[in-house]
């Protein structure tokens, strides 16, 4: 490989150290780094003292997770790699970034010495990826090293399994790559309801994990997955070298035969990066679930009263939503379709109505930066916003109410098909319901209140950026803080004059409602106020 090519590499791995440590010079991003370093020690010590005082104290159960994570593991092994070639995972491995693409395809650089720089890059970041999982899979493996180098073996393997799989679609053509991929996606679900049918209904779940993993069929298919589980839980040094020299082996097969597949890299590299880039750029949008608009558009949504200019804003939003988030829409019918008939049976039996309410509630404050038909999603169009003749109280009213509408039709149709499927506790169910709009509305207030303070663009954390992973951490507590006690504050108001009134629980529903829109209006002014202070020319992140 061209000595050019490990210099990159090192200076990138220079680059992401720098971007990590100078940062925290900014007192705002200490604290980040500070809040992501706890949640790393938050995450991980725990599994860190179970997993030590279970190999010192408690040597019966010292062979019990090793030996259930060599059973699943195969399992789960199979599953990433039937996803990665039924969807556009596999990009990843093989797609540039758009200055690696401007600066190293025109350079004088051969086809198989870009494939070694990106198979290279991607070693190097798997070795510090593996230390962290490593750590957090450590309560299933007899030894740190062990689990190290089985992690960091598997972590290789999905890594050429992917690039393997693009390239081979790239070498058969896109169309008949697109069957395959849907041929293969058809028989897994296929598999998978041949086995919930034979194994689940006899068995239980867990056992038919089993019952299928070691029948024939599954010793068969799981084979070549076995060696990287083994590799992990390994038992000492002599089964670390074999089952390990076994996961090299066919870590250097797939090797063998992405070099072998390498013809049509630079087409695959580009057409890969380019459907990445596309992503990126819409989730940096914040449009995630957006699946794009095909063709000519020739409907539109009414014209709304115009509210002081909140009206224009929210029809903006609402179109955009309609018109793109084919994605969301799937998720809401998964969620109608599936839902109800999975708990039916379990709140029949228990009466686990008020835990499930709140459930799905902690589920939307987490989940709810996913929906960025709001501020969020105007980042990159914040000066256009600021220089509309509007107040700024009507421009956030118009900003929240659309995500709000939104999240309210999910949980409608999701404790509906609870309703339906149950018949049972629907007071609380209707509860929930009435509730759903002024819980989302002030969920949305408090959102793009924080954003607004605390813009940022969504980005996944990658492995050591601390500063990232504090950032999401803390907006994501101050999220919850704010909307429990708004919850709170409802509940105690509304609970004793409920209990006074000795009313229905409609009037219990209604009060408290009243009270969650009260405190939504109450932010109006804060966000207003945000988006005055917002300076697009030092607030907007790159």
């Amino acid at each position: 490989m061209n000595p050019a090519l490990f210099t990159l590499i090192r200076l990138q791995s220079r680059g992401f150290i720098r971007r990590i440590t100078s940062g925290a010079r900014s007192p705002r991003r200490a604290v980040f780094l500070v809040i992501g370093l706890v949640m790393i020690v938050l995450w991980l010590g725990p599994g860190l003292v179970t997993a030590i005082a279970v190999q010192q104290h408690h040597p019966g159960q010292r062979n019990a997770y090793p030996h259930r994570f060599r059973a699943i593991a195969p399992l789960a092994l199979l599953g990433i790699c039937v996803l990665t070639i039924v969807s556009s995972a596999g990009d990843k491995a093989i797609a540039f970034t758009p200055g690696e693409m401007d600066m190293l395809f025109p350079g004088p650089f051969s086809r198989r010495e870009l494939l070694a720089y990106k198979l290279l890059k991607s070693a190097v970041i798997n070795l510090l990826t593996a230390l962290i999982v490593s750590l957090a899979l450590l309560i299933y493996a007899h030894f740190w090293l062990a689990c190290y180098v089985g992690v960091f073996l598997t972590l290789l393997f999905i890594q050429l399994f992917s690039t393997a799989g693009v390239l081979l679609g790239q070498a058969i053509s896109q169309h008949a790559y697109s069957m395959v991929r849907r041929v293969i996606l058809i028989a897994a679900l296929i598999l998978g309801a041949v086995v919930a049918r034979n194994f689940v209904a006899a068995h239980g779940a867990m056992e038919a994990v089993y019952q299928f993993r070691y029948s024939d069929l599954g010793q068969n298919l799981l084979a070549p997955f076995d060696p990287l589980g083994r590799t992990i839980t390994a038992f000492d040094a002599d089964e670390l070298v074999r089952a390990g020299g076994a996961a090299a082996l066919i870590d250097a097969g797939l090797l063998v035969l992405v070099v072998l597949l390498d013809a049509n890299y630079l087409e695959a590299a580009t057409a890969a990066s380019r459907r990445r880039y596309a992503q990126v750029q819409r989730i940096r949008s914040g449009s995630l679930l957006s699946a794009g608009v095909k063709g000519d558009v020739s409907w539109r949504l009414p014209a709304p009263p115009w509210l002081w200019g909140a009206g224009p804003i929210a029809w903006r939003q609402a179109t955009s939503a309609a018109r793109s988030a084919r994605g969301l829409l799937i998720v809401l019918v998964l969620i109608a379709v599936c839902i109800g008939p999975l708990f039916g049976g379990a709140l029949r039996a228990v009466d686990a109505t008020q835990p499930l309410i709140g459930i799905i509630a902690w589920l939307t404050i987490l989940l709810s930066g996913l929906l960025k038909f709001d501020f969020r999603g105007d980042l990159d169009h914040m000066e256009e916003l600021k220089a509309l003749p509007l107040e700024p109280a009507a421009m956030a009213v118009g900003q929240i109410i659309v995500p709000a509408i939104i999240l309210t039709g999910a949980h409608v149709i999701l404790l509906g098909s609870v309703a339906i499927a149950t018949r049972t506790h629907l007071d609380w169910l209707a509860v929930a319901m009435g509730l759903a709009f002024p819980f989302n509305a002030l969920l949305m207030a408090t959102e793009n209140t924080i954003f607004l303070l605390f813009p940022t663009r969504p980005a996944a954390a990658s492995p050591g950026d601390f500063q990232m992973l504090g950032r999401q951490a803390a907006q994501l507590v101050m999220k919850a803080i704010t909307v429990m006690i708004g919850l709170a504050i409802a509940v105690a108001v509304a609970v004793p004059i409920f209990i006074l009134l000795g009313g229905p629980l409609v009037v219990l529903t209604l009060i408290a409602g009243i009270i969650l829109l009260g405190e939504t209006v109450a932010l109006i002014p804060a966000i207003a106020w945000a988006f005055k202070r917002f300076d697009p020319s030092v607030d907007t992140p790159a």
